[in-house]
């Protein structure tokens, strides 16, 4: 049998030591096909991890497109409105997760057409210039979308260091990678760079293979996909330095829309910073703050009676 008081103090102690909520690490992203709602602007916190947005173009009519795709409210599915960035690290494992998420651009209505469907409609329609799946299983199509990423610079950060991988779909589909429609996380082919970023993809580095969350469909409209072990790849560090990406997402072949291109553009860290201590929840301080004054009554209490 417990004594009383050992009882009542093991209780004080498990309340104020747990539970414990560890701190400065971001949580995954849920992935859901909907990149306003999966990355929010300014979720997460310094001690978090912050979810960054960087911009790409000012209005959905940025790209040119046909005017029957105008006409009928519609906005091309290259149009990209900004990228939104969140890093994850597992605070029990050295795993870490680069979470990318492409926002393009709603129509009149409110709604997306599926990213890569080049006439902006939201029913995801197949075309003969336009096939779906960003063109994965169809050797004509050029369909791509490209993330290249570089180290950050310490000799001039004005400008990005070391060109380290790209992430995407490529143009030449006989360079895809094992994830959905084709994704592959790749050395960079430098020799290819006259065809631009879309032919520039080289070998698949399966350790840093994340996923492409979904087929773009209108179940699961926008672009969002992972880099495994980014911390490592882009020599993210105790120095809280960010790294430098550039992004092309189009076709040359269809037609009806025009591109999107980011040069080169520096991401802030959004490497969380780990802390060394826990914080007990609010809720815990003030089960520790009842427990203790209930504790000083009963000495008092006590007193009282030897007194009396």
């Amino acid at each position: 049998m417990v004594h009383r008081r050992l009882g009542l103090w093991g209780l004080t102690v498990g309340l104020l030591v747990g539970p414990l909520v560890p701190v400065g690490w971001a949580a995954p992203v849920n992935l859901t096909g909907y990149v306003e709602k999966d990355f929010p602007i300014g979720g997460g916190s310094a001690s978090t991890g912050k979810i960054y947005t960087q911009s790409v173009t000012s209005s959905p009519t940025t790209i040119a497109q046909s005017s029957w795709i105008t006409n009928n409210g519609w906005v091309s599915g290259w149009n990209v409105k900004d990228i939104r960035f969140s890093y994850y690290q597992d605070p029990s494992s050295s795993n870490n997760v680069l979470y990318v998420g492409v926002n393009t651009w709603a129509n009149s209505s409110g709604t997306y057409a599926p990213f890569g469907q080049a006439n902006g409609d939201p029913s995801g329609t197949p075309t003969s210039y336009d096939p779906a799946h960003l063109g994965a299983g169809t050797p004509t199509s050029d369909k791509s979308f490209a993330l290249e990423i570089a180290k950050f610079n310490p000799a001039d950060p004005s400008k990005p260091g070391q060109v380290v991988a790209i992430a995407g779909v490529p143009a030449d589909k006989s360079l895809n990678g094992p994830g959905i429609n084709g994704y592959t996380v790749s050395t960079v082919d430098t020799s290819r760079e006259a065809g631009g970023l879309a032919y520039m993809f080289g070998k698949t580095m399966p350790q840093y293979m994340g996923n492409l969350a979904f087929d773009p469909s209108p179940s699961h409209p926008q672009l969002e996909f992972s880099i495994k072990d980014i911390k490592s790849l882009a020599n993210l560090g105790g120095d809280n330095t960010g790294f430098w990406v550039r992004f092309y997402a189009g076709s040359g072949l269809d037609g009806v829309a025009g591109e999107t291109y980011m040069d080169w553009t520096y991401i802030p860290s959004t490497t969380p910073v780990p802390q060394t201590t826990s914080t007990p929840e609010p809720a815990t301080v003030l089960t520790w703050s009842l427990v203790a004054s209930g504790l000083a009554w009963r000495t008092v209490r006590r007193a009282r009676k030897r007194s009396a």
